[in-house]
């Protein structure tokens, strides 16, 4: 694990980190503000941003028992899920983010800078940066303009 300086943490927070090799997995910039039980599990590479805010109960994985995706070997649903090989795939969580309670954040996801995740969202695909999103899963419902310094609806959001 990388910790950098400024990282403060609530209570009952659960940081696990299961490396491939040698190489550290979980990364925390300057300035993260994680709050109460927020567990992060990497495997092959957690990269959070400098001056991330996490609500509590948030949880941030990189990896999972098995993939479902459908481009692989997907796993037999008769098989034992805690003995089906782990997938992984990078999640980066970028600078000036936040992520409301209760959020999860799941394989293969990119948050953009600047980007608002509302309480209870899950995050299951990437998300472009200086937007709100909301929801399962998680879809943008408004972007910051930077010619009025306002936040703007997103209309037709599919």
């Amino acid at each position: 694990m990388s910790i950098s300086a400024g990282f403060t943490t609530g209570v009952g927070c659960r940081l696990e980190a299961y490396p491939k090799d040698k190489n550290k997995v979980l990364h925390i910039g300057k300035n993260v503000q994680m709050n109460d039980y927020v567990h992060i599990t990497a495997m092959e590479n957690v990269f959070i941003g400098d001056n991330v805010l996490m609500a509590s109960k948030i949880y941030i994985s990189d990896c999972s028992h098995g993939s479902y995706s459908g481009d692989f070997n997907d796993c037999n649903p008769n098989s034992i899920p805690a003995e089906r090989k782990l997938f992984s795939n990078p999640v980066f969580i970028n600078d000036n983010v936040w992520l409301g309670e209760f959020v999860s954040v799941l394989p293969g996801v990119t948050i953009g800078k600047g980007t608002i995740v509302g309480a209870n969202s899950v995050v299951s695909k990437s998300l472009p940066p200086y937007v709100i999103a909301v929801g399962s899963p998680a879809r943008p419902i408004k972007r910051y303009n930077f010619e009025t310094q306002r936040w703007d609806k997103i209309i037709n959001n599919k």
